[in-house]
């Protein structure tokens, strides 16, 4: 007898659903095609610009596909998330959180160097001066957006007069070019109690960054690029006149969190865990084969059923996923489906994913970002 190997037991082209192996992520290429053409004429609607955020799925294949039919870039969180974007191909490059080594700015520079458009964070002289140095030893020229805090509380310089004064540090060194602002507004969902005060939020944010374009043009400094607009706020970040680019990332494939902000509908949520019941062992309980190591240990949302309401995903250990059945006829061996509770904690933790269409595998996507995380 051959023991077959992990490359055997990857998933086939042509191959059922009901036949991979579980536990497994699977993409729905329906909802994926749906959820862009959803953000095209939103886009279009407004007359903005949408750059994907690629931690979300941390793979070329669906970068390849946001850029074809988006027109537009992509934001990676990490220096080796660009990379790997950079090597497959993709031209438009905004990299979201500061490179302060030396080694990372040299590499940072390699990117920019391999692609037609390249820019990074920055909020702070620091951040500049070291981005210059870095520019000359590679002779090259390294775009620089500012990030303006919004209310994050993170990174970001304060909105308005202080934005000035680092964007100004960016136009005197001449390896670099000042590229325009963004604000991250992700937190905004998180606290919004109701769909007003999502509206006043935004606005909020908006009005933020008109005052820090306002003061960057009081003092010469033209702002092309105004960026904001994560998947729940960009409906209302488009409408804006002050963005000119949306950042959103899961809206490619959606997950439980945006479902429960009630920023989604479960048809637009493309991304399953696809489990088999391991176990009965008592009336109401039942486990299945996918706990925190397929799922994430991320805090947040459960896994929500898919195809049924009788089931409900309450715990997960390492392996294990613990499933109330208490008013359902499940037995060991039943699969068991759910969409991801956070789609960009989930894509981080597989080497490939299945894409499939009418139950069959259509395409079979390599995650070649999964683990960069330098």
């Amino acid at each position: 007898m051959v023991n077959p190997t992990f490359t055997d037991m990857r998933p086939e082209l042509g191959q059922p659903v009901e036949d991979l192996e579980t536990p497994v992520v699977v993409a729905d290429l329906d909802a994926m095609e749906r959820n862009l053409k959803r953000f095209r004429e939103l886009a279009d609607e407004h007359d903005v610009a949408v750059r994907s955020h690629t931690k979300a799925h941390k793979t070329p294949a669906v970068a390849r596909r946001q850029e074809e039919a988006l027109e537009g870039g992509v934001l990676c969180q990490t220096l080796s998330e660009a990379e790997v974007m950079a090597r497959y191909g993709i031209e438009d490059v905004l990299l979201v959180c500061p490179v302060v080594s030396e080694p990372k700015l040299d590499r940072l520079c390699w990117v920019a160097d391999h692609v037609d458009r390249f820019a990074v964070l920055a909020d702070e002289p620091e951040h500049v001066a070291r981005l210059g140095t870095a520019a000359g030893r590679n002779d090259t020229t390294v775009g620089v957006v500012l990030e303006v805090d919004v209310g994050l509380g993170r990174l970001g310089v304060e909105p308005g007069k202080p934005a000035v004064d680092v964007a100004e540090a960016v136009r005197e060194q001449p390896g670099l070019a000042f590229d325009g602002i963004l604000g991250h507004d992700g937190h905004v969902p998180y606290i919004a109690s109701s769909e007003s005060e999502l509206e006043e939020l935004c606005a909020g944010v908006a009005a933020d960054l008109e005052e820090t374009v306002e003061a960057l043009e009081g003092a010469g400094i033209g702002v092309d690029r105004v960026t904001s607009g994560a998947t729940a706020t960009a409906p209302l970040m488009a409408a804006e006149d002050v963005v000119t680019e949306l950042d959103p990332g899961r809206y490619i494939f959606n997950d439980a969190a945006l479902l429960e902000q009630g920023a989604v509908d479960r048809a637009d949520c493309g991304a399953t865990v696809v489990t088999t019941v391991i176990g009965r062992p008592t009336g109401d309980r039942a486990i299945v084969d996918a706990g925190s190591k397929t799922l994430s240990y991320v805090d947040g949302p459960d896994p929500v059923p898919v195809g049924r309401d009788d089931v409900s995903f309450y715990r997960k250990s390492s392996e294990h996923g613990f499933v109330d059945v208490s008013e359902a006829d499940v037995a060991v061996g039943d699969r068991l489906e759910f969409v991801v509770p956070n789609l960009w904690a989930v894509a981080n933790l597989h080497d490939t994913l299945p894409a499939v269409r009418d139950g069959r595998v259509e395409e079979v996507w390599h995650v070649e970002a999964r683990g960069k995380d330098t």
